[in-house]
């Protein structure tokens, strides 16, 4: 028999999780084990989503979680911030993929002044 892990406490957590980055213009999924830790990847999901800056701040305002270290631009330009919850070895890898309108410009309502 395996030892027991934090998975039921990530699943548990993972709705509320992604209700909340939804509002902030992200779909947020799950990927990998959960036996360690919870990875999660944030896609923009409408034309402007928020900063990830800001849905991290609301994450952390909203749960019994904080920001751990900087955040880190990884392979395929992905920026992943680690989060820690407030007990145990819990930890959260949340990346967000880049927001780009491929060959699409914007229209002039929502380009950046």
């Amino acid at each position: 028999m395996k030892e027991a892990n934090y998975a039921p406490v990530y699943c548990a957590l993972y709705p509320a999780l992604a209700n909340l980055v939804r509002t902030h213009g992200y779909a947020l999924a799950i990927h990998g084990t959960l036996g360690r830790d919870m990875d999660l990847i944030a896609v923009p999901w409408v034309l402007l989503p928020d900063e990830p800056q800001d849905v991290v701040d609301a994450i952390t305002r909203s749960f019994a979680v904080k920001e751990v270290g900087i955040a880190e631009v990884r392979e395929h330009d992905r920026l992943v911030y680690t989060l820690s919850l407030s007990f145990g070895e819990c930890f959260i890898d949340l990346s967000f993929t880049p927001n780009k309108v491929h060959g699409t410009p914007l229209p002039e309502s929502k380009k950046q002044k």
